[in-house]
């Protein structure tokens, strides 16, 4: 099944539906608590606020939870069964469950109530939904261009660093051991030889010729 949507990483269903009712209750209940308790502060008399606010949290927090809970657990319901019935994930899932989830909580107050609870709840997964994308989009890596590839193409990402001009064309580098000198090479192969003056290059051709070049080792003096 295709995840078109930003929130691809969440549980499958029917797992989503437990989730959803888990974190929606602990959001209203940790909202609750935290507004409850305010107000428990403020509507007290004095001498008696920390025992008003603990009542007010008691009282209210987990009424609050359970109201989330409901929520989240019928919007999870609706996301599911629009899943299993479009096969595929995307953010019209979302809002058409927002909107149902409204629709189906308003169901006792009326049809006009149900429709305009319907249109608050699908506006507003409109806007989560539309939000969750434009953040998305601003963190996410640039696409790479076809001059990228390019350039990755024409890269060794394999290949030791190297300074450039560090070493002349054809020298050995401090930590590459020449050839050895001594080894019986094949008929027109070149022999390397170095001594503290530089490296002698010597050709041996099958004819039993041979033909020497010294290279001083003063690379870096130039």
């Amino acid at each position: 099944m295709p995840r078109q949507s930003g929130m691809a990483d969440r549980e499958p269903c029917p797992w989503r539906i437990v989730d959803d009712i888990g974190g929606a209750f602990s959001m209203g209940a940790i909202g609750g608590s935290a507004w409850h308790t305010i107000k428990g502060i403020r509507m007290s008399p004095k001498g008696a606020k920390m025992a008003g606010a603990v009542s007010a949290v008691t009282a209210r927090a987990p009424v609050l939870g359970g109201q989330f809970a409901v929520w989240g657990g019928l919007f999870a319901c609706c996301d599911c069964t629009l899943t299993a019935i479009r096969q595929k994930e995307d953010p019209w899932n979302a809002i058409m469950s927002g909107a149902a989830t409204g629709g189906i909580l308003a169901a006792r107050a009326g049809p006009q109530a149900m429709a305009s609870a319907a249109v608050v709840g699908g506006v507003l997964l409109a806007l989560i939904e539309g939000m969750g994308i434009m953040i998305s989009r601003a963190f996410a890596p640039p696409v790479p261009t076809a001059e990228d590839y390019q350039q990755m193409m024409q890269q060794d990402v394999t290949a030791p660093p190297t300074a450039g001009g560090l070493y002349p064309t054809g020298g050995f580098a401090p930590s590459q051991a020449a050839p050895p000198a001594d080894t019986a090479p094949p008929d027109g192969s070149m022999v390397f030889s170095s001594d503290s003056d530089g490296t002698t290059f010597r050709t041996e051709g099958s004819s039993g010729d041979s033909s020497e070049t010294s290279k001083s080792s003063s690379w870096f003096s130039s």
